[in-house]
């Protein structure tokens, strides 16, 4: 199993497409045709890390946060970035991160949350309002068929919990074969007229490039006719956050231990519910705090996040339960999730959670 195996698996799972333009996920660090022989899940890559991949013999460290997001104009070990970039480069580790694009996919970073707090009935609570598209294009009405069904395996023609969905005009074109074509039909010289249908699929993003190769290569015509539109719909099954339920309403007391259970924390920065009731749940790993007007327009009793401001709190304060529990607390499940993916497809080498807890903040 080499590297680039991998890629493909966890790229399937959260296509870098759907990362934020300020994001760098992916591979970082090595190359694609290394052979694995084990890998390290972790939250972060800290010099820690390293060492520890190092010690458990993993050549292959995956990480929700990507060590490097600024641009490097030296790698001289003045850092801690620039060290573990150093460490694992002699060691010959490769470093990889699925940061944002793992936040925004169905069972993402926010879901994993959700499960480890019992919520049930989970939806995305900020769904994208980006990255589905609208194919058109023209068919000899002979070969619709042929190239719908081509277009729908890769990927196209699928919205929400339905799939293989297309409009189809009929209509009739008109085109002159001229001298150096290799026309599908028609004489060189000659206006031709045909039968043709026009077809409209939705696809979403990381579809897109692999829905326009096989159109181009399934398509009869020498120029293929197609136009590609940005549509309006919410990706409801890509955002940030969810929201859900628990199964019995809690008083604010008692959420708060339950958070504190659940998440490992001393202590939980929070405003009060409206009403010392919560049931209905939003939730975003990590820093989430611009979610709020989404988790109280859903009428939230709570919404739980982390890195949120003290002007934020006032925001929430007498509206809804607002609370911060930290980064790496709300994401700690990321390194279980990532585990539990990686294992479920690849069975033929280790896939090692880390023993480093990488949290730099310090609750005395």
């Amino acid at each position: 199993m080499k590297i680039k195996d991998l890629e493909k698996i966890l790229e399937d799972w959260a296509p870098l497409s759907l990362q934020e333009s300020y994001d760098n996920c992916g591979l970082l660090v090595g190359e694609s045709e290394t052979k694995i022989t084990s890998v390290l899940v972790s939250l972060d890559i800290t010099e820690e890390v390293v060492l520890e991949a190092i010690r458990r013999d993993a050549n292959m460290i995956v990480a929700h946060h990507p060590i490097i997001f600024k641009g490097l104009k030296s790698l001289t070990g003045n850092n801690e970035v620039e060290r573990c970039i150093i460490m694992a480069i002699k060691n010959s580790i490769a470093l990889y991160a699925i940061h944002t694009n793992l936040d925004s996919i169905s069972g993402g970073v926010s879901h994993a949350m959700g499960e480890a707090l019992g919520l049930l009935n989970m939806k995305t609570l900020s769904p994208k309002k980006t990255g589905l598209f609208q194919l058109v294009t023209h068919v000899p009405t002979e070969y619709t068929k042929i190239v719908s069904d081509a277009l729908f395996n890769a990927g196209a023609g699928k919205i929400g919990n339905y799939d293989q969905c297309q409009f189809t005009v009929k209509g009739k074109t008109s085109f002159r074969p001229l001298k150096g074509s290799n026309s599908f039909k028609g004489d060189i010289g000659k206006l031709e007229m045909s039968n043709e249908d026009r077809l409209e699929l939705i696809v979403p993003i990381e579809n897109k490039e692999l829905v326009e190769n096989v159109l181009i290569n399934i398509h009869p015509y020498e120029e293929v006719s197609y136009a590609w539109l940005e549509m309006s719909n919410s990706f409801r099954d890509r955002g940030f956050g969810v929201i859900g339920e628990l199964e019995t309403a809690l008083s604010d007391k008692d959420f708060i231990k339950k958070i504190k259970d659940v998440f490992g924390v001393k202590a939980v920065k929070h405003t009060n519910s409206k009403s010392n009731s919560v049931k209905r749940v939003a939730l975003c790993g990590g820093s989430g705090s611009e979610l709020l007007s989404n988790a109280i327009k859903l009428n939230s009793d709570a919404f739980v996040t982390a890195d949120v401001s003290y002007h934020t709190f006032f925001d929430a304060k007498k509206v809804i339960f607002l609370a911060d529990i930290g980064h790496w607390e709300s994401e700690q499940h990321t390194i279980q999730l990532i585990t539990d993916y990686i294992r479920s497809k690849m069975t033929n080498f280790a896939v090692i959670k880390t023993e480093s807890i990488t949290n730099p903040i310090i609750t005395s």
